[in-house]
């Protein structure tokens, strides 16, 4: 009976804690193949591992991860390619989307999102965090 194999996963993020963190929460189910901490060295990682999912953060030294993203299209790439961003304006989530992301995840809604989306573009379906519901602070 074959085994179900992991799948590969370059996480991006310019943030060595939030790597270890995102690396922590996906390692029972995914193999983590490579860590990058800028955009040079993720288009690098990239194109070293074919992993079948990028975790991309938006901002990043030397290219940002939307940039990133177009490169990768531009080069034929067949890796997912989900963002896992603060960045919660729609300007960007379109921008990132443009780029060739399949899945928007916001850092504030890590556990919660992050594992969904993985599983909705492993099934070729887009996925976007949903926005935090406003707060109410009574009558205005």
């Amino acid at each position: 009976m074959p085994v179900n194999k992991k799948a590969t996963v370059l996480l991006v993020d310019d943030h060595v804690g939030f790597l270890d963190e995102v690396s922590t929460l996906l390692i029972d189910e995914y193999e983590i193949v490579g860590t990058a901490r800028n955009g040079r060295s993720a288009l690098d990682a990239a194109q070293e591992f074919h992993p079948q999912i990028i975790l991309l953060d938006i901002e990043m030294p030397i290219l940002n991860g939307i940039e990133v993203a177009r490169t990768l299209q531009k080069t034929g790439t067949t890796s997912k390619i989900v963002f896992l961003t603060m960045h919660a304006d729609p300007d960007y989530i379109r921008a990132a989307m443009e780029a060739g992301a399949e899945g928007y995840v916001f850092k504030s809604h890590l556990y919660h999102d992050l594992k969904l989306a993985l599983q909705a573009v492993l099934a070729n379906c887009a996925y976007v965090s949903r926005r935090a519901p406003e707060k109410n602070y009574g009558p205005s």
